[in-house]
């Protein structure tokens, strides 16, 4: 089979986090046989990419002899419009949910976007989303299908504690609380993780916050088997990879009630979901770290490996395929 990936993420040596969770899916889609053609969508720049991409990925999509496309996420779901050929749209979150500001109110120009990744959703042939919450935001879409991003179990696997911190250059003594997200993005909440810093240390703990955002993947892997916690204190998430990467390195996580927290993190202890605030979430992270275990989170991530999701996703595509021979 061969694929058409419209991507506007994609990592690159600037950017080496940017889109990494969809290459890993297009690498484990390509060890299972699919022959894949990248065009991306630098949608950074300006919606004008959009409009152009809408002009040329017809002669993209002719030139590679795409059986399908598949697009990552709505906005470049939208910009498919005009390519004739089976298509699937991978929606990431923020597509169909809306970009919370640091109160966690939508801004404006994600709300106006929204019904954008609505109509790309109603006019494709199959339609992965993250977690249940999205999949309800599209009701009455038909063939969705909610598939969390897979993990790499190879590269995000357990190292012991102190050789991980070695290896970064930390001391060996101490808490440490890990924010692995972007710390200026006003809806990933990074005040909240502060305050659970100064709450433990109020309760004369040895604890730091440490954050991780933009380096590659290998390098957060490390950090988070040289963490003690992961706090995802976030106003809106579709199925956060951080949290399944965590899971993978057998680091406990504290999150917020989003995406699909509460289902990845169920009879995962000690883990927690809590309410969205300073004191639960200190609460909990300080029973993480009186427990001093990792949990069992490995092993409850293992059905979401890249070739057992890659397995799921093929499955869409064969369904979208048949679904567009038919005329839906």
């Amino acid at each position: 089979m061969r694929v058409l990936v419209v991507t506007n993420m994609w990592p690159s040596e600037r950017r080496p986090h940017w889109g990494s969770f969809v290459k890993s899916q297009a690498d484990s889609l390509a060890a299972a046989g699919v022959e894949n053609t990248l065009h991306e969508i630098e949608g950074w720049k300006s919606m004008g990419e959009y409009v152009k991409a809408l002009r040329v990925l017809p002669d993209v999509a002719r030139a590679c002899r795409a059986d399908l496309v598949h697009a990552h996420y709505g906005y470049s779901g939208a910009a498919c419009a005009n390519v004739k050929l089976p298509l699937v749209v991978s929606f990431c979150g923020d597509d169909l949910l809306g970009r919370p500001d640091d109160r966690g109110r939508l801004s404006f120009k994600s709300r106006a976007l929204i019904p954008l990744s609505k109509w790309a959703a109603r006019r494709a042939d199959g339609v992965i989303v993250k977690s249940e919450e999205m999949r309800r935001v599209i009701a009455g879409v038909a063939d969705v299908h909610v598939i969390p991003n897979g993990v790499n179990m190879t590269r995000f696997a357990p190292v012991p504690r102190d050789d991980a911190r070695d290896a970064l250059g930390w001391r060996r003594d101490g808490h440490v609380l890990l924010f692995a997200a972007n710390p200026e993005e006003p809806r990933k909440n990074f005040a909240l993780a502060q305050g659970v810093e100064s709450a433990l240390k109020a309760r004369g703990l040895d604890v730091r916050l440490e954050w991780v955002y933009g380096r590659p993947p290998e390098a957060v892997a490390l950090t988070m088997s040289a963490a003690d916690v992961l706090l995802l204190p976030s106003f809106h998430e579709g199925s956060p990879n951080t949290v399944k990467e965590a899971m993978s390195c057998n680091l406990p996580v504290v999150a917020a009630p989003v995406g699909d927290c509460e289902e990845r993190l169920r009879d995962c202890p000690p883990s927690a979901v809590v309410p969205r605030t300073v004191e639960a979430f200190t609460d909990a992270a300080a029973r993480v770290l009186e427990a001093g275990t990792r949990g069992p989170g490995r092993e409850r991530v293992a059905p979401l490996a890249l070739e057992a999701v890659a397995s799921r996703v093929l499955q869409v595509y064969e369904r979208a395929i048949a679904r567009h021979r038919k005329g839906r």
